[in-house]
């Protein structure tokens, strides 16, 4: 379908879209999703989803196949392990069918309008990338993501815009953006062929930024679809602040950086990290001898932030080869 008016749908002229869901032992997130999928008002004929499992111990899988079993829309994808957001998402997709692939975070409830709304944006504007409004679930009125910004010159690259606004409609019309939010994005399957998917070695955080730079300089457009709307647990499968959050945002901002970053921009980032992840931590060990902070804890934050820092080196020659294009990205 070429044409972006919406008097085209009334002749049911759909391009099929593929919603990949990604779930780890969110059960509780399933029921309220599936209902918000159920009543959206795209054709119903032309939406696939794919519950993508990334080895569940809850079991979310059997409930799924418990509750939806009549809906013929509804594909299980089990991953053989936790692959990640990345990696998990990424295996969802390469089982999708669509010309536009919606990807979803589980602890979203969408808008009912919401797939209409981004293809129609999607094709108005003939981007490769559309984005919703982000709203909080569980801060209402308040809004989590309306489009991201990339900075390229920056030493922490992606800025989401519009977070922790409450939202008073001033995100409600169509723009071009220059980053994406990976909780609720919709592809056009040519962007994941010609650019590829999710680095899986990010495994979560800074995937969608690093997607969004190699756009960006693959010379593709991506927009912000005010009037498509979902709401947003945030965090439901991590914890923000949480050990894994820690290490995966602070090491993933030094790959992100070393794929796509100039020199400059890119040993300014490897600064602040050291100082934060390793000078600050040996500080902290000081105090403690001088009782002015938890032994426990200041040995504790060294070596996990030591194991980070090793998790970075290690994976250094993996990120220039990609920079380099002497490693490939995972194409769908």
């Amino acid at each position: 379908m070429t044409t972006s008016s919406a008097a085209s749908y009334a002749n049911d002229n759909f391009p099929l879209v593929s919603i990949v869901v990604l779930n780890w032992n969110g059960k509780r997130f399933i029921e309220p999703f599936m209902k918000s999928f159920a009543a959206q008002t795209y054709a119903r004929d032309k939406m696939e989803l794919l519950f993508t499992d990334n080895a569940s111990s809850d079991d979310s899988v059997a409930y799924v196949q418990q509750q939806y079993a009549n809906d013929d829309r509804i594909k299980i994808v089990c991953n053989k392990g936790n692959y990640g957001y990345a990696g998990g998402n990424n295996l969802g997709m390469k089982q999708a069918r669509g010309e536009y692939i919606l990807v979803c975070n589980n602890d979203l409830e969408l808008d009912k309008n919401v797939v209409k709304e981004l293809v129609i944006a999607a094709q108005k504007y003939q981007a490769s990338v559309t984005t919703v409004k982000l709203m909080f679930l569980n801060k209402p009125g308040y809004i989590n993501n309306a489009g991201s910004r990339l900075e390229p010159k920056s030493n922490w690259p992606t800025y989401e815009i519009g977070m922790n606004e409450q939202d008073t409609g001033q995100y409600e019309t169509d723009r071009e953006i220059s980053a994406f939010c990976g909780a609720c994005v919709l592809f056009s399957r040519e962007f994941l062929h010609t650019v590829g998917m999710f680095d899986s070695r990010f495994f979560m955080y800074f995937e969608d930024g690093d997607l969004s730079w190699r756009g960006q300089k693959a010379g593709h457009t991506f927009y912000f679809a005010g009037k498509a709307v979902a709401y947003h647990v945030h965090t439901g499968s991590s914890v923000e602040g949480s050990i894994l959050f820690n290490h995966f945002v602070a090491r993933n901002r030094v790959l992100i950086l070393l794929k796509n970053a100039r020199l400059r921009i890119i040993l300014s980032g490897c600064k602040a990290t050291l100082k934060d992840h390793f000078v600050f931590r040996i500080k902290n060990i000081v105090a403690s001898l001088r009782g002015r902070y938890g032994k426990k804890q200041a040995l504790k934050e060294f070596l996990l932030s030591q194991k980070m820092l090793l998790s970075i080196a290690l994976l250094t020659p993996y990120a220039l080869l990609k920079r380099t294009k002497l490693i490939k990205e995972d194409l769908l």
